[in-house]
């Protein structure tokens, strides 16, 4: 493998290099104790870089729950992300990054009154909220805050549904919170949805833009004069799921309802979108039983139980509540027969089960499982149940890629040093190295 000085928490490889070459390497000198997780950084810069070329005017606010690995943070604290934190505990960690408040929209309309007085602290002051409650909370802690009305607006098509949570009904509720906002002085500059986690409905989107116009509208004649649309989440992230159609949905609706030269501010909230692709787990077969099922034709099958070391209790928690698919890739050794099997998670809880039922060439302890697109909450939602480890992270980089960093973070402390704020967070920034995928990046 080749590599050149690095920072010490990173692996930077040759450009000729794939992460497919990498995973082999790790395989050939495995197996090893704790699950891996082969982190693609290159993976998240094109992400990034191909959300600015199809959507210029959405400026993305990574969804910092979806996974929080510091190198992805520092990754698109360095391309101009802004964050979306839920948390005072996610506050603190982007502020302690160095990002800066304007940066940041504490999308949490529940929130906890340390987490506001943090908040008003640090001058974090664009946040979400849905209901009366929240609003009179934020009106005694933070008054001067810059409020966001949630709206709900639920894809059918979703793998989660946030609306049974989160979002106001944009008829019966909207109207009547804003109303109350005016009555109580609060700055209230625009609108939010979030349609669901990995959506599988792009038409939802413009119809989501519609409805927050339709707010827009009744704001205005209540003396508002809204200047922020957050069209949250729901991107998908997966290496064979681009997100092409979303992207026209959403393009063709904000030309139509807020075109340019309205100058409203779109940001987004996407989460997978930017690391479920960049994240592969390397696991392998601690274990292994041979079962021997009487069928109800007296006959006897043969069924393979494969225990791994990763589970539901670690990157597998979304399978196991969220039915997010866990696709096994492994090598076909010659002569091999396939069984169905059962794979199992390492710890001694029944409900530690990866796949019930799939056919797999028989494999042996020591041999490989490898599952691809686990970067989102794979890691974050995580447990030390039973006294295995969480997935060790590794991260990768390519040295092309390294150096477009280096020069972004220069030409950023190039900026801070001559204090340019009438660029407002925004200089467009192109490196022909991703000439063919992307126009311009935000720089911060």
């Amino acid at each position: 493998m080749s590599v050149i000085e690095c920072p010490s928490d990173l692996t930077l490889i040759s450009d000729e290099m794939s992460i497919g070459d990498v995973i082999q390497d790790i395989i050939r000198m495995g197996p090893h104790e704790d699950p891996l997780h082969v982190l693609d950084l290159d993976d998240v810069v094109r992400k990034h870089y191909g959300w600015c070329a199809k959507m210029p005017r959405v400026k993305p606010y990574y969804a910092v729950k979806c996974n929080d690995d510091p190198r992805i943070l520092q990754t698109l604290m360095t391309l101009g992300t802004g964050f979306d934190c839920a948390s005072k505990g996610e506050m603190e960690r982007m502020i302690g990054l160095g990002v800066k408040p304007d940066n940041i929209i504490f999308a949490q309309p529940a929130k906890s009154i340390p987490s506001l007085l943090y908040a008003r602290s640090k001058q974090v002051s664009v946040m979400t909220f849905d209901g009366a409650v929240e609003l009179e909370k934020i009106h005694q802690y933070y008054p001067e805050a810059r409020l966001v009305l949630r709206m709900r607006h639920d894809s059918l098509q979703v793998r989660c549904s946030l609306g049974k949570k989160f979002g106001c009904d944009p008829i019966s509720e909207a109207p009547e919170l804003l109303r109350y906002a005016a009555t109580l002085r609060m700055n209230v500059i625009g609108i939010s949805f979030h349609v669901g986690s990995d959506c599988d409905e792009h038409q939802v989107y413009y119809d989501a833009v519609k409805i927050a116009k339709d707010l827009f509208d009744y704001a205005k004649t209540i003396g508002y004069d809204f200047s922020l649309l957050d069209i949250g989440g729901g991107f998908p992230g997966d290496n064979n799921k681009p997100i092409d159609r979303y992207a026209k949905a959403v393009n063709v609706a904000i030309d139509h309802y807020f075109p340019a030269e309205l100058d409203i501010r779109i940001i987004a909230e996407p989460g997978r979108y930017y690391v479920a692709s960049a994240v592969t787990l390397v696991s392998f077969v601690d274990s292994k039983r041979v079962v021997k099922e009487k069928q109800e034709d007296g006959t006897e099958k043969t069924r393979m139980y494969y225990y791994l070391n990763d589970g539901v209790f670690g990157t597998f928690y979304c399978t196991a509540h969220e039915a997010q698919p866990a696709i096994p890739i492994v090598e076909r050794k010659l002569g091999a027969k396939e069984y169905s099997s059962s794979v199992w998670g390492p710890t001694c809880d029944v409900m530690d089960l990866i796949l019930p039922d799939v056919l797999l060439p028989e494999l042996d302890v020591g041999d490989s499982v490898v599952f691809e697109n686990v970067g989102a909450y794979g890691q974050v939602l995580s447990c030390r149940f039973n006294g295995f480890a969480i997935p060790k992270v590794v991260p990768y980089l390519r040295e092309g890629t390294w150096k477009i960093l280096q020069d972004l973070t220069a030409a950023s402390a190039a900026i801070s040093a001559r204090s340019i704020d009438s660029l407002d967070g925004k200089l467009l920034v192109t490196h022909e190295s991703y000439a063919p995928i992307a126009e311009a990046t935000y720089l911060v």
